[in-house]
């Protein structure tokens, strides 16, 4: 008890913690940008300037920049995303997800038109985001960038869309001038910057990660900004691949090599109409530092990789096959949580409603589990026949302690009963509810799925809101379950014991009042299947007298 306990307390505190400190101080330097989430018309596909070759010039290092030409737009689109590809830093302007909506109308945008276009250059000179490549769509799902700078290289970009989510790409630099400088030994590629999907979006969910080895590791919003104010931009890592993400959409770049470095940096935002807070959303921007897929020559390097951007569907990002679906971000409890998914998925194939899967889930849960608990309301039962003799111990040796409890364990021996048996369910159905939680509060399937009043299962269901306070029915009817089941629970231990459990069900609204309706719904439903599970088992007589009859300690038979 005291461990589930300290969990809870643990989980009061983070929250606190996490509610207290957010959003951070803003920083001096910082670019605004346009809204949390834009979303971008779709402009004319422009032929792209004509690549010249050059000679090295003698000053390239102080030459300025050539003015910027028109910016040149390519659209690539297939049924599930509209990507728009810029002659202005040679990269990803944004990405349309067609099958996902802002708010029921308008689609999710990745990376927006006011950021550094994913996949564009970093760290090579007259390359960079600033620079302007000549663009060509050679095939329908295909676009080439080209470009030479002063240094001598003939850099090309070849992007191809498959018929999902993901980019398969190369990058070769070549040296076409005599006299031109060695190719670099690395070149970064930016993955792109991410924004909150909602403006209610916990800080918590923006991070920048990477898979080192088999080892999910990120780095939040407020862990990059912990690290900017040490001056901490960039951190050398071996990483298979690199990611933004938010609650439910992600970035992913994967390189054929593993990358040697990854860059993070917070953006500040421009605050949208109904935003209340004193400080901007904020995003966060990142890029990898690539090696060459082949050993180079001092001619030519070839840079190879795939980049996803789309929603964090476990199945997609699994089949992606170096490790993405670790984006979910499942954590200890992955296992049961890919099961809870698949079994959620597989009842919705059955009743298109997630609100019925979530139930059907919980309902075999409970099936599963039903021996134990079983086994729990007959032992603390059977405690409860035996409480008037534990007193007596109690107030027998009330000054020696050690004797009362070597006393108590020798009762409980003799009668067969185990005294943290009724302790089990709770400490077994954590790791499931920890897992259900990690689950439905990522998992792209449940974003937007109305159940009854419930407007979206991955959010609280607020119905209004009274002087600015939210009013949510089911973490409300879940602690009216919870009070009701311990007053039909039987009662065991001395009376300070349980005055404190009449204060665990308050703790709990509080823990599950502001999360997604979807987990709230599942620990309702499991509240209520416990306490029909409990009245037919005392009423069918599974919690009779035990076998042997009340006696003192010692004398037993």
């Amino acid at each position: 008890m005291l461990v589930v306990l300290g969990c809870l307390a643990a989980l009061i505190g983070w929250q606190a913690l996490i509610n207290h400190i957010y959003p951070p101080k803003p920083k001096a330097a910082k670019v605004a940008n346009a809204a949390v989430v834009t979303n971008a018309a779709p402009q004319t596909t422009v032929e792209g300037p004509a690549l010249k070759p050059v000679e090295q010039p003698k000053d390239a290092a102080v030459q300025p920049e050539e003015p910027r030409l028109p910016e040149q737009i390519v659209t690539l689109s297939n049924e599930f995303v509209r990507m728009e590809f810029t002659s202005w830093g040679g990269g990803v302007r944004s990405v349309g997800l067609l099958k996902h909506k802002v708010n029921g109308s308008g689609d999710v945008v990745l990376n927006g038109t006011n950021f550094i276009p994913a996949l564009a250059l970093t760290g090579i000179t007259n390359a960079g985001p600033d620079s302007v490549f000549a663009v060509e769509q050679p095939a329908s799902n295909t676009v080439v960038m080209k470009r030479q700078t002063r240094a001598g290289w003939a850099i090309t970009k070849t992007f191809a869309l498959n018929d999902g989510y993901l980019i398969a790409g190369t990058v070769e630099i070549a040296r076409v001038a005599r006299g031109s400088e060695p190719l670099p030994t690395t070149a970064g590629l930016v993955i792109g910057t991410v924004t909150p999907t909602t403006v209610k979006e916990l800080p918590t969910y923006l991070t920048a990660s990477w898979l080192l080895g088999d080892k999910y590791q990120y780095r939040d919003l407020k862990q990059i900004t912990k690290n900017a104010d040490k001056g901490i931009v960039s951190e050398e890592i071996s990483a298979r691949w690199g990611a933004v993400k938010n609650q439910f959409f992600a970035m992913i770049l994967t390189p054929e090599t593993n990358a040697t470095a990854i860059e993070c940096k917070q953006v500040d935002l421009a605050p949208p109409a109904d935003w209340k807070a004193k400080e901007p959303p904020h995003g966060v921007f990142a890029a990898l530092t690539l090696r060459p897929t082949a050993a180079s020559t001092n001619v030519n390097e070839r840079y190879e990789f795939t980049w996803y951007a789309g929603p964090k569907a476990y199945e997609r990002l699994a089949a992606l096959g170096k490790g993405q679906e670790e984006v979910m971000q499942f954590g200890f409890w992955g296992v049961i949580s890919v099961v809870l998914l698949k079994g959620m998925k597989f009842f919705y194939g059955l009743i298109p409603s997630y609100g019925i899967a979530i139930i059907l889930v919980t309902i075999l849960i409970k099936i599963l589990f039903w021996p134990i608990q079983a086994k729990s309301i007959k032992s603390m039962k059977a405690m409860q026949k035996f409480q008037p003799l534990i007193n007596k111990l109690k107030e027998k040796y009330k000054d020696d302690p050690q004797r009362l409890n070597a006393e108590t364990m020798k009762l409980y021996k003799e009668h067969k009963i185990n005294p943290v048996s009724g302790c089990l369910p709770m400490v077994v159905q954590i790791p499931v509810l920890f897992a259900f939680y990690r689950m439905l509060v990522s998992a792209i399937e449940l974003r937007g799925q109305s159940f009854l009043w419930i407007h979206d299962l991955s959010a609280p269901d607020t119905i209004f809101q009274v002087l600015g306070l939210p009013i949510n029915p089911l973490p409300l009817v879940m602690t009216g379950l919870s009070v009701w089941q311990m007053k039909i629970t039987p009662q065991t231990g001395d009376q300070q014991q349980q005055k404190m459990m009449m204060f665990m069900p308050l703790m709990m609204m509080f823990i599950f009042y502001k999360l997604a309706a979807g987990v709230v719904l599942y620990y309702t439903v499991q509240q209520f299947l416990s306490i029909a599970q409990q009245w037919w088992s005392m009423r069918k007589g599974d919690s009779a007298t035990p076998a042997t009859p009340l006696a003192p300690a010692g004398k037993a038979k």
